[in-house]
């Protein structure tokens, strides 16, 4: 299974296009979560819509990394599972995720990243590899404010998996004439899931 996880914060004009392009995939992903991180405007209503689920912070105060920590601890994976963690900004085009499993067939790669021209990020990562990571470090991801988006990469290394070659995505380019609509959807709140 692949589960993908978007953390937006106020990112109601740029999940649709991330949602949009994981739907769009040659190979899909089963399971697309946006992590909701106090967003104030649409972002919920935008995410529901364009068919993803819906997970809501507690008390985060670490940005993008504390959102990415409480869905990573809050979802059920089998320790073969995929996560595919992505900025909202980001689309992957539409043979990523199959190009990106090709590079997974090497035992040794624990993750897959790619990169958008305006600096998004995205990545394909083993659970197990997640995992490895939370076991040595108690979190999923660095939320320090020095290593950033590379502090995953160099976590994953420091467990001792290695990194496929970077590849390349676009950035998404939100439409000002795009309109955003409130719908009356129910969200849920991120609770740790039982070991």
């Amino acid at each position: 299974m692949i589960a993908a996880i978007i953390p937006a914060h106020d990112d109601a004009a740029r999940v649709r296009h991330a949602v949009d392009s994981l739907h769009r995939q040659t190979r899909p992903p089963e399971r697309i979560l946006v992590m909701s991180d106090d967003s104030t405007d649409a972002t919920v209503e935008v995410a529901l819509e364009a068919g993803a689920e819906v997970l809501l912070t507690v008390d985060n105060r670490q940005d993008r990394a504390g959102a990415l920590n409480q869905a990573l601890g809050t979802v059920r994976m089998a320790p073969d599972d995929l996560v595919l963690v992505l900025e909202p900004g980001v689309r992957l085009p539409p043979g990523f995720l199959d190009r990106a499993l090709a590079a997974l067939r090497d035992r040794n790669v624990g993750a897959v990243p790619v990169r958008s021209a305006a600096g998004g990020t995205a990545a394909l990562i083993r659970w197990q590899a997640l995992q490895d990571v939370h076991r040595s470090f108690g979190r999923y991801c660095d939320q320090g404010p020095v290593t950033g988006r590379l502090g995953l990469a160099l976590d994953l290394e420091a467990v001792g998996w290695h990194l496929s070659p970077l590849a390349e995505a676009d950035e998404d380019r939100p439409d000002p004439d795009e309109r955003v609509t409130a719908l009356p959807l129910e969200v849920v709140r991120a609770e740790p899931a039982a070991a």
